[in-house]
């Protein structure tokens, strides 16, 4: 039952409209404060809103139009005006990328909405011992919880906007109009830190049980100041002296300017410190020989928590409504994959031995398709996506993949007996561009992770469990995992060779391919490193930020800065396989195209903030190159 409470608490406030100005707060809440930090419901009621989708906007979220997902190299989605603008680099103070405002829109203009979670939070600290009805050992725990989502907060806004103001303490309205300077970035990290130590020693629950699954504790505090400690000692933070001329109005620099190496051995104590907790294990398959056991495995590690997951470390519930009907190909009641992917990321995926695949272009100097089924594949497979590691065919939706999404109890003659079907994306399928009037697909490939092993379609009656319940994994122990590895690399370097192999390899086998046999340079074993990351970690939103963190984004070789290329969606007739199903050999579908602009420039490290917001704050210095 307290369960119960708690879910319906949360989503109930997930519809409570946003704020619209940096640092305001709704008049009419706060001239009832009074009234509502006198009885324990109210007060559990502004508790609860911390966690909302009012301000925990971020990371996967239910629309799914989250930019943290689709502007970078893992995506050639090019629905939304919004998304473009970021991925194109038309971002600007005059040009931002938020769509609507408040409850109107997508209102993704996070410098605002983070900062009306701090008020909210600040408010509530200040508040929460005038309910004399909860008892001292709650307000105790609300007081962690809430200083903790506070820092949380903060750092949201440090890994987009890099040094901000900080905020702790709630501000009224004169004094709203008080120009406000931007923090230095130790001095951002050092109070966030403090806040986070502060937490875990006054009053932060040690574990959450079934009852409160989502909700932060102990591990997920220190979880975080592994990532929070990584990201400060990677190259974009630590010591890039492009970042030099960076000053507020009284000629203090924001950002450091002295390499710091040590960083990375701290980086290395914090995830080693969350390892040693005990608390969390790799999710394994069944049967760790069997591929299909490998691919639903992999499924099931970003949308299972709890006991049956013991590799989440803090998660958060997200509804499929929109994110199911845009990532599935059209041949199922949905919006026809419009969640495109691009060709060259697709091939970033191992082969099945564990090495790297060949070029993309050689796959079409000779187009050749598979003779019979193979792990993952039927017979008429294209050749780059046969004998793959078991994780592009669990995170990928790929031409003439064999899929079910079948509603229970029911087939439709888009599927077979078993309730199985063709991803048919080529001109003449069913997904394909010959038979979608609406939103489209892209490039031939969409999204399949996050997709839970439990979501149905029907085509036939128009119907999904398009209000399913997923939990999405904010922090979970493989990205700990890689954190250490990284760090042990970066600081260690050879020295360490035993254990940067046993947590990298770890991560590799519970994918279902072979480990590395031997640690070979520092540099080599950083580009393996990142490119493990790169795939283990798809689609969860690191990478946004890690290609950001690296300093890898921008320039002519910039990850982030060249076009994404497709297959010809313009081209490809259906033909009979084997077994009665429609299938695609045709040569020219399987062709590259280019299927999205990206652009990514020095300024965009940073996130602009509104030039109406500059002008209102005069102590307000813009990111640079703006």
């Amino acid at each position: 039952m307290k369960k119960n409470i708690i879910y319906l608490l949360l989503a109930s406030l997930m519809i409570l409209p946003g704020c619209a100005d940096y640092l305001d707060q709704d008049p009419e809440e706060l001239n009832s404060i009074d009234k509502i930090f006198t009885t324990d419901v109210d007060t559990r009621k502004w508790y609860a809103r911390m966690y909302s989708d009012d301000f925990m906007v971020q990371e996967m979220h239910s629309s799914g139009q989250i930019p943290y997902f689709w502007c970078t190299d893992e995506a050639a989605y090019i629905q939304e005006s919004f998304i473009r603008n970021v991925s194109e680099g038309k971002m600007s103070p005059d040009n931002y990328y938020g769509y609507g405002e408040g409850s109107s829109g997508y209102n993704y203009y996070f410098f605002v909405r983070y900062y009306q979670a701090i008020r909210h939070i600040n408010i509530f600290l200040e508040n929460v011992d005038r309910c004399k009805e909860l008892g001292e050992q709650e307000r105790r725990k609300y007081h962690a919880e809430a200083r903790f989502m506070r820092a949380y907060y903060h750092w949201c806004l440090v890994r987009l906007y890099g040094p901000v103001p900080i905020s702790d303490k709630s501000r009224t309205g004169s004094e709203l109009a008080t120009p406000q300077a931007r923090n230095t970035f130790k001095e951002c990290i050092e109070w966030i830190d403090s806040e986070i130590n502060w937490a875990c020693e006054n009053g932060m629950p040690e574990a959450r049980t079934a009852n409160d699954l989502g909700l932060p504790d102990v591990g997920v505090a220190r979880a975080l100041q592994s990532r929070i400690y990584l990201y400060v000692a990677s190259p974009l933070y630590n010591g890039n002296t492009i970042y030099a001329n960076w000053k507020n109005n009284d000629g203090t620099v924001l950002m450091p300017q002295t390499y710091d190496k040590e960083l990375w051995k701290k980086a290395a104590d914090a995830a080693e410190a969350v390892i040693n907790m005990d608390r969390y294990s790799l999710k394994m398959p069944e049967d760790p020989e069997d591929f299909d056991s490998v691919v639903e495995n992999i499924r099931t590690i970003t949308t299972t928590w709890g006991q049956e997951n013991p590799e989440t470390i803090w998660g958060k519930i997200n509804s499929m409504q929109w994110y199911g009907m845009c990532a599935l190909p059209a041949r199922w009641f949905g919006w026809n994959g419009r969640y495109s992917l691009p060709l060259d990321f697709i091939n970033e995926f191992h082969m099945a031995d564990g090495s790297r695949a060949p070029e993309t272009d050689s796959w079409f100097e000779d187009r050749q398709f598979s003779e019979e089924a193979g792990n993952g594949t039927i017979a008429g497979t294209f050749h780059m996506f046969v004998g793959r590691e078991p994780r592009f065919y669990a995170n990928i939706h790929f031409p003439n993949q064999r899929v079910s999404y079948q509603k229970p109890n029911e087939t439709d003659n888009a599927q077979d007996a078993e309730g199985y079907g063709i991803v048919d994306f080529w001109y003449s399928g069913l997904s394909g561009d010959k038979f979608t009037t609406g939103d489209k697909n892209t490039t031939g490939f969409s999204v399949r992770k996050n997709i839970p092993l439990g979501y149905w379609s029907s085509k036939q009656n128009s119907s999904a469990n398009r209000m399913m319940n997923c939990p999405f994994p904010l922090i979970r122990l493989g990205e700990i995992y890689l954190n250490y590895a990284e760090a042990l690399n970066e600081y260690y370097g050879a020295q360490k060779a035993d254990l940067i192999l046993e947590y990298l390899n770890a991560i590799r086998e519970r994918a279902g391919i072979p480990g590395y046999p031997e640690y070979t340079t520092q540099e080599d074993m950083r580009e393996k490193i990142r490119h493990e990351r790169k795939i283990e970690l798809c689609y969860e939103c690191h990478r946004f930020f890690d290609a950001r963190r690296w300093f890898i984004a921008h320039g002519p070789e910039g990850v982030f800065n060249h076009n994404e290329r497709g297959l010809d969606k313009s081209r490809g007739a259906s033909a009979t396989n084997d077994a009665g199903g429609s299938t695609c050999t045709d040569a020219e579908f399987f062709t590259p195209v280019e299927a999205a602009i990206k652009r990514f420039d020095l300024k965009h490290y940073f996130l602009p903030i509104k030039a109406s917001e500059v002008m209102l704050n005069t102590e307000l210095v813009q990111a640079p190159f703006y």
